[in-house]
């Protein structure tokens, strides 16, 4: 049996929101399986799991685990031969350290965003790959979500002219849903900044690239970090982007993600709250309704994952440098905040680069 046609067998390491959300899609895929999970919580171990997150997600509140070993610590899942690949979704401060030990245990990783707290810790995760040669990508699962993917493929096919400006938005009340709170402890989730803004950075990264200056406003929330921000980044050639981000509104506030691009010919748009097809206005009477994939980001990146290691391909859709410098520009933006002022990214990130941080 060749190596694409066995299936890749899956170690996940924590299973609050997103270590289920994977297991959900893992346990039935035709190319890979889940054959072991570790968790502190002996309950959740057991299977007895209950719906959370602010996204709906296939979760079961009683999860068939036979045939799962279940292990209390990482440490103890990556002793294990049998697990190729591991999924860490173990809250923030534990992806740098977890992930690191798990390549140089041989197993390839896909982490949860964002890569880590701090940019030493992004460089050791880099370091650790490329020394043990294995697969390492971040789930920045909206580069993979279908209305995100759509509307990417849609500018590089040139649908809307030349990029003028893109405004990115995630918005929602304070998350009660985390184990023990922890996203409500800035000191560990860093905030909606790192925690949820991240992902609006990153995609604003991917489709426009690295801005020449940042400009970002904030306020302290629930957590004690920085929980709502608006940013500016500014490019070369005229073109902007407007990014929002944050878990400051009352609840219920209703969780809602969106974009718009706005180019020469047409201008794009999605939002979560208004159904799943993208819109593109070019001047006519009404809008055009395009259509999505139906799968989630989280399988699609899964798949992906997949496929780059069966397959021995490297990860290009979001390679670690990319996220590395999606937190970069994250913590850059909290900089500007606390310091009431503009950024020149550029002398900002070569002034810290992986050389100095690790």
């Amino acid at each position: 049996m060749s190596q694409t046609d066995t299936p890749l067998r899956f170690g996940i390491c924590g299973l609050g929101f997103m270590g289920r959300t994977y297991f959900a899609h893992l346990h039935s895929h035709a190319r890979a399986r889940v054959v072991a999970v570790c968790d502190r919580d002996a309950a959740r171990r057991a299977g007895r799991w209950h719906a959370t997150g602010n996204i709906a997600a296939p979760q079961a509140n009683q999860s068939d685990l036979r045939g799962v070993r279940a292990y209390a610590t990482p440490a103890e899942l990556l002793r294990d031969p049998d697990v190729n690949a591991v999924a860490v979704t173990l809250p923030t401060p534990l992806h740098a350290d977890t992930t690191a030990a798990a390549l140089r245990a041989g197993k390839h990783v896909l982490c949860e965003k964002p890569m880590a707290r701090d940019l030493a810790g992004c460089d050791r995760m880099i370091a650790a790959a490329e020394q043990a040669r294995r697969t390492l990508m971040i789930a920045h699962c909206i580069r993979f979500w279908p209305q995100y993917e759509t509307i990417s493929r849609l500018v590089a096919d040139a649908r809307i002219g030349a990029v003028r400006f893109a405004k990115l938005a995630r918005l929602a009340s304070a998350p009660q849903y985390s184990e023990g709170n922890w996203l409500m402890d800035g000191a560990a989730s860093g905030g909606a900044l790192l925690d949820l803004h991240v992902h609006d950075v990153d995609f604003a990264q991917a489709l426009l690239g690295v801005p020449q200056s940042a400009r970002a406003h904030g306020r302290h929330g629930p957590s004690g970090q920085i929980d709502h921000v608006v940013a500016l980044y500014g490019y070369s050639d005229g073109r902007y982007a407007i990014l929002e981000g944050g878990w400051t509104y009352h609840a219920p506030w209703p969780f809602e993600m969106a974009i718009t691009v706005c180019g020469e010919l047409g201008t794009l748009t999605w939002s979560s709250a208004r159904g799943d097809r993208v819109c593109l206005y070019s001047g006519g009477e009404q809008p055009e309704r395009i259509e999505c994939p139906s799968q989630t980001g989280w399988q699609r990146q899964l798949d992906y994952f997949i496929d780059c290691v069966t397959h021995g391909r490297p990860v290009e859709r979001c390679p670690p440098a990319s996220s590395r410098t999606s937190l970069a520009l994250a913590l850059l933006e909290r900089e500007s905040i606390d310091t009431g002022t503009e950024i020149n990214v550029r002398s900002w990130l070569s002034a810290r680069l992986p050389s100095e941080t690790a």
